[in-house]
C-alpha cells in the first residue's frame, strides 16, 4: 500500500527517542492523538502519531506556501490553507489523499473553526475578505469583504458573533454569524491616526472562561480589552514596544488566569491579569520574533515562549513572574501546539527542518522529528492551537 511504503521511507528521517515516549503502539484508527505538521516550503503535511511518537504518513496537498491547517468537526478531514495557490485543500486524514480543492480568495493563511462545528473562518489577506466554509459539506457558503488585511478570527462563547483582527487597521471586526455580515467595530482608543504595515492587530484571542477578548496594537503597544458577553469595552493596557499576539484562547480551564502578550520591540513578554485585566509585569524573556506562547495544565503556572531568533523555548513562572528556565532547540521556532492532556507541547524548528516534542512538566525534549522543507504550523485535535 502506499500509505505504508510512505511511513516505511520516513522512518529513516526520525532521530532516537529521548526519555520514555513512543512506548505505546501506533494506532491508524486514532484521530485523537495525532499532530498535523505543515510545510511552508513543500507540499506537505506530516502526520506524527502521538501514541507511538512516529510518523505514519503524509500528504502532499499540491499546494505553495501552506500556512496553516485546521480539522473539521469529526476530524476526519482537514483544510490546508495554500497562500500562494489562493485555495484551501480538503484532505481525507484517513487516506491523506486530497479530496477537494477549495478556490476561497487572494493569500488564505489562517483558519479558525467554530465552536460549534459549523463554519471554518479562512482570513484572505489579499482579497481583504474572510471565507466561510461549511465544515460538514466542505463548500464555501460566502466571501465577505470589508476588512484591513484580516489576520485571524476568533469565535464568542456565546456563538453569535465572531471578531476578526485587522493587522492593517485600528480596529477589530464583528461579525453576526447568524447572517454573516458585518455588524460593528471595536476600535482603539485614537482609532483616525494611520497605521503602519502590519502595525495593527494580528490577533484578538478570547479568553473561553471569561468571555473578555484581549487583542495587541503592535504599533501603540497597547491592548485593546473587551467583554464579548456584555458587548462592551473595557480600559486598554500598555504594555510593551511592538507588542504580537495576547495568548488568552486555549481549552485548558486550570491553567493560571494570566497570559502572555511578547513585544517585539523591547524583546520582552508582559504578563496579563486575566481575573481582573490589567498588566501585573514585564519581563525581558522574548526576542524580537516571538511568534507563539503555550499553556498546559500539567504546569498550570508556566508559560512556554517561542524566542524564534534565540533558537529556544523560554518557561516563564506566571505565578512569581520569573525565567524558569530556557530550552534550547537548536534552530528557530515558529509556532507551537499543546496536545489535549497538556502532557506535550510539539514545537516546529523551522530552519533546520525539525519538530520537537517537549514533556510539559519536565521541560525536556523526549523526541525530535527532521522533516518536510522549513515545517511551519502545528495542528493537535483539541489542542492549544494558533499561527503567526
Amino acid at each position: 500500500m502506499r500509505q505504508a511504503t510512505l511511513f516505511s521511507a520516513l522512518l529513516f528521517s526520525i532521530t532516537g527517542c529521548h526519555g520514555g515516549a513512543g512506548q505505546n503502539a501506533c494506532n491508524p484508527n486514532d484521530l485523537e492523538h495525532r499532530a498535523y505538521i505543515v510545510s511552508r516550503d513543500s507540499d506537505e503535511v506530516h502526520v506524527i502519531d502521538l501514541n507511538c511518537m512516529e510518523v505514519t504518513g503524509v500528504s502532499h496537498t499540491g499546494g505553495q506556501a501552506l500556512h496553516m491547517l485546521e480539522l473539521d468537526p469529526t476530524l476526519q478531514y482537514a483544510f490546508v490553507d495554500s497562500s500562494e495557490t489562493n485555495e484551501t485543500v480538503v484532505v481525507d486524514v484517513r487516506t491523506l489523499q486530497v479530496t477537494r480543492r477549495l478556490q476561497t480568495g487572494s493569500h488564505p493563511t489562517h483558519a479558525t473553526l467554530s465552536h460549534d462545528g459549523r463554519y471554518l473562518a479562512v482570513v484572505l489577506e489579499g482579497d481583504d475578505a474572510v471565507a466561510f466554509i461549511d465544515a460538514h459539506t466542505r463548500e464555501m457558503v460566502k466571501k465577505l469583504p470589508g476588512f484591513k488585511t484580516p489576520h485571524f478570527v476568533r469565535f464568542a462563547p456565546d456563538g453569535h458573533f465572531a471578531y476578526v483582527a485587522n493587522i492593517n487597521g485600528n480596529h477589530l471586526t464583528q461579525v453576526n454569524l447568524d447572517s454573516l455580515e458585518i455588524t460593528g467595530e471595536v476600535a482603539l482608543d485614537g482609532k483616525e491616526q494611520p497605521v503602519s504595515e502590519e502595525g495593527g492587530f494580528a490577533d484578538a484571542q478570547i479568553d473561553q472562561v471569561s468571555g473578555v477578548l484581549y487583542a495587541a496594537h503592535a504599533q501603540t503597544g497597547r491592548v485593546l480589552v473587551y467583554d464579548t458577553v456584555a458587548q462592551k469595552k473595557l480600559a486598554e493596557l500598555a504594555v510593551g514596544k511592538r507588542p504580537w499576539i495576547v495568548y488568552a484562547e486555549h481549552p485548558f480551564a486550570t491553567v493560571s488566569r494570566r497570559h502572555l502578550v511578547p513585544n517585539f520591540g523591547d524583546q520582552s513578554a508582559s504578563i496579563l491579569n486575566a481575573s481582573a485585566p490589567g498588566v501585573l509585569k514585564t519581563l525581558a524573556v522574548a526576542d524580537d520574533e516571538s511568534y507563539g506562547v503555550n499553556y498546559s495544565p500539567l504546569a498550570p503556572h508556566e508559560a512556554f515562549v517561542m524566542n524564534r531568533n534565540k533558537k529556544e523555548i523560554a518557561v516563564v513562572n506566571t505565578d512569581d513572574m520569573k525565567l524558569a528556565e530556557r530550552i534550547p532547540v537548536g534552530g528557530t521556532t515558529e509556532t507551537a501546539s499543546t496536545t489535549a492532556d497538556g502532557k506535550y507541547i510539539v514545537a516546529t524548528v523551522s530552519s533546520i527542518n525539525q519538530v520537537v516534542v517537549i514533556d510539559a512538566a519536565t521541560h525536556k525534549v523526549v523526541k525530535t522529528f527532521t522533516l518536510g522543507k522549513y515545517p511551519w504550523s502545528v495542528t493537535i485535535p483539541n489542542g492549544q492551537n494558533y499561527c503567526h
